[in-house]
């Protein structure tokens, strides 16, 4: 385990340790397959075992985690199954959003999804995965607060740090071919300019298999 995390009181202990862990097993510093114990997780973090049970419960909820009777818990596999489950469940319920937000979007909506855009491009062009994995998730946000849907607000945030976990494993390989990526980013707020929810549609769309597949070729180089 790493160095000794403190905990802040303003927050739910087990939801704490729940988002450490969870930001570990998403960047890869806590490998599939991987056991995490109970009593190394309470002695890191000076808590009782309690709350870091409920906190594997959660991240068993998000699928990070597998829960092993009498042996506390493990990293969860990603399958070539489980990719193409997830990615073809986010870009639908992405889609959408992306067309509410182009059918109903203000001009404050307009200005705050180009700026996001332009984040996007600016850390792209820096070539670090770090920020552009990031940046493309505050679109990702500002596309939902448009979108103005509250359940499906909560089905993607439902969803979020599984994604969060295969956009990682995937940009993280990719520094040079960001600028690339971008270029979907910057289509979709062309699209959302000119009122155009079935193009706006279609290049989610695009984005979201041309991230299966690169996900799924990473998989299976993982496995020669």
């Amino acid at each position: 385990m790493a160095s000794a995390t403190p905990i802040k009181s303003f927050e739910s202990i087990s939801g704490q340790i729940a988002k450490i862990l969870a930001s570990r097993i998403i960047r890869g510093e806590l490998e599939p397959g991987q056991r995490i114990l109970e009593q190394t997780v309470s002695d890191e973090m000076g808590v009782s075992r309690s709350p870091v049970r409920e906190a594997f419960l959660t991240l068993e909820k998000q699928r990070l985690v597998e829960i092993l009777p009498r042996r506390g818990a493990r990293v969860a596999e990603m399958s070539r199954e489980d990719i193409q489950s997830l990615y073809d469940l986010v870009t639908e319920l992405y889609a959408l959003a992306a067309r509410k937000a182009t059918e109903s979007h203000t001009d404050e909506d307009l200005a705050m999804i180009r700026q996001t855009v332009e984040n996007v491009r600016a850390c792209a062009e820096e070539g670090d995965p770090d920020t552009y994995y990031e940046a493309i998730f505050e679109f990702s946000r500002a596309a939902l607060e448009v979108a103005r849907n509250p359940l499906l607000s909560q089905t993607l945030a439902d969803l979020n740090a599984l994604t969060r976990r295969a956009q990682f494993g995937t940009l993280s390989r990719r520094a040079g071919d960001l600028s690339t990526n971008a270029g979907f980013f910057e289509r979709a707020l062309e699209y959302v300019e000119k009122n155009d929810p079935k193009m706006v549609d279609q290049t989610i769309r695009e984005y979201g298999c041309n991230e299966k597949d690169f996900a799924l070729k990473l998989l299976v180089k993982s496995e020669e």
